[in-house]
């Protein structure tokens, strides 16, 4: 049995990554790529009522930041996208085969410190790599020309939302077109799709104009640390031409490698705590799995896991944070 599984509190803010296969450009942005990215993710967030606070889109690999009810809402909601997203990339592409590796998830802890750093992270993206001198000027699809367009302010109409739109392509339909009448043509299949993102759970409470100040803030540092480590190495930036003249299949010469980390935490106490929950959930998990194998059928598994082969725990009496 594996070592991990997925856990956590409902309506937790969680990291979510997902890689192309053998890290190819699949993603390389391109106009057509970003209106059907957008397109799957604008209505898997319709199909599945997804709270989405962030996202980046880079060639390799994407990153979002979410806040879903709990781990079978996440994982149905990134079953629809990555099997969605990965068709649409082999018609795009004129390729077959899997594109897309099984996605990464990291739990957020509720301090405002950890939230607003992987915030971060995930905006300064393409410009660490040194890809692009600001992160307005990736050419792909990402959250921070929009850093909020969820819960409205009062007096707030839904013209003042900043939205990401899309196309989403119905492909069962434009199908059983093309096997009726032996063509189709896929933009009359296609729909208009808006992916709506909201703001922090840590900063839920701010007026608009207060919270898009805040995600500013967070910029220009980003934009001045790779700056001066270009300075100090001489690394020069790639720029958005070179960036869209790479090949979808291309592959890098190097992939970096980190562990990924239980959990995303600012303080060593917090971090404790969640490990210390997680450890006792992962534990009183794998005992069950063990009465289950020697035929328990009525054995209880921890409310928000997924036992082997049977349906999903939900939690009991906790609802929605205000």
């Amino acid at each position: 049995m594996s070592q991990d599984i997925h856990y956590f509190e409902p309506y937790t803010l969680v990291e979510v990554t997902t890689v192309t296969i053998g890290n190819c450009r699949l993603l390389r942005p391109s106009r057509k790529l970003n209106r059907i990215v957008v397109g799957v993710f604008g209505k898997a967030q319709r199909k599945y009522g997804m709270r989405i606070c962030e996202i980046n889109v880079m060639s390799s690999h994407y990153h979002l930041l979410v806040q879903p009810r709990d781990a079978n809402h996440l994982a149905r909601f990134m079953d629809f996208v990555n099997t969605n997203l990965s068709k649409e990339l082999g018609k795009l592409h004129e390729i077959s085969g899997p594109k897309l590796q099984s996605y990464r998830m990291v739990p957020v802890s509720d301090e405002e410190e950890a939230q607003v750093d992987r915030l971060r992270y995930l905006i300064s993206n393409s410009v660490k790599e040194h890809l692009v001198e600001r992160p307005e000027q990736w050419p792909g699809v990402q959250g921070v020309t929009a850093p909020w367009a969820g819960d409205l302010p009062p007096g707030s109409s839904q013209a003042d939302r900043p939205l990401l739109t899309g196309r989403w392509y119905n492909r069962t339909r434009e199908y059983a077109e093309r096997q009726r009448t032996g063509e189709a043509d896929e933009e009359e299949f296609a729909t208009e799709e808006k992916l709506v993102l909201s703001p922090l759970p840590c900063w839920k409470h701010l007026p608009e104009e207060e919270y898009r100040r805040r995600v500013a803030d967070l910029v220009e540092p980003v934009v001045e640390e790779a700056a001066c480590e270009r300075r100090r190495t001489g690394k020069k930036v790639a720029g958005v031409k070179k960036i869209l003249k790479t090949k979808p299949l291309s592959y890098p010469r190097t992939v970096k490698k980190s562990p990924k980390p239980r959990f995303h935490a600012f303080r060593k106490s917090v971090y404790k705590t969640l490990w210390e929950a997680y450890s006792w959930v992962l534990a009183a998990y794998r005992e069950a799995a063990d009465r289950l194998r020697e035929g328990d059928r009525t054995v209880a598994f921890p409310e928000g896991t997924h036992p082997p082969s049977l349906p999903f725990v939900p939690f009991l009496s906790r609802g929605q944070p205000a």
